[in-house]
């Protein structure tokens, strides 16, 4: 349950969409490697959103994990969903406390050994062939972060002022749950740091109040 009272000029949010592009730290083996954030979250009520989050890196190494290589590479596709309760709101800007939590999955590769894909154009229906590293474990894990997020409304981006631009910079601690096969949870545990933008879009205009 969150414990924040909000702050009585708080904006109206109630069924806005909010999408941030951007790039975020992702823990790796007690380092933090440079990855891609995209999360869109839905406002249920003014303060309150809620949503899907999705963090990708690929980073490579050159030692093979107890496996008979000396390169390779772990696809790292972080799912998780964020709870997120604004405490201060106002036109030009927003802080707010959230967690998330969901599922880490780490796909090993050999770099040194790949095998033949057929990947398909969706506009033509041409299929096509291309080399990706062979896979050879795969871990996965849960995840639980708590944050602290900051955003700025930079410009509206329609003269009706139903879409807007904001800079948003987040930090959190990532706590990470399970066993795996060639890598241990402790090992993706660390302090995680984000900044992007957020495309927020007001689904239903709300109607104002005309006094007589």
């Amino acid at each position: 349950a969150f414990l924040f009272t909000q702050i009585t000029f708080a904006q109206s949010q109630q069924n806005d969409l909010a999408v941030t592009i951007g790039a975020t730290t992702i823990p790796a083996f007690n380092k933090n490697k440079i990855g891609l954030d995209l999360t869109g979250r839905y406002y249920f009520t003014d303060a309150f959103s809620g949503g899907l989050s999705l963090n990708i890196v690929s980073p490579k190494y050159n030692h093979g994990f107890g496996f008979d290589t000396d390169r390779t590479l772990i696809n790292m596709y972080s799912f998780s969903v964020p709870l997120q309760y604004d405490v201060f709101n106002t036109e030009k800007l927003t802080l707010s406390f959230g967690f998330s939590n969901g599922i880490l999955l780490n796909i090993l590769r050999n770099r040194n050994e790949s095998k033949e894909v057929i990947q398909y154009d969706p506009d033509t229906g041409i299929g096509y062939t291309t080399q990706v590293p062979r896979k050879l474990k795969t871990d996965s894990y849960y995840t639980l972060t708590s944050y602290a997020d900051v955003s700025y409304r930079l410009v509206a981006l329609d003269t009706n002022e139903t879409a807007f631009m904001f800079v948003t910079s987040k930090v959190g601690y990532r706590n990470v749950f399970g066993n795996g096969s060639f890598s241990k949870s402790k090992e993706f545990s660390n302090y995680v740091v984000s900044i992007g933008l957020t495309f927020k879009v007001i689904l239903k205009k709300k109607k104002k109040i005309q006094k007589h």
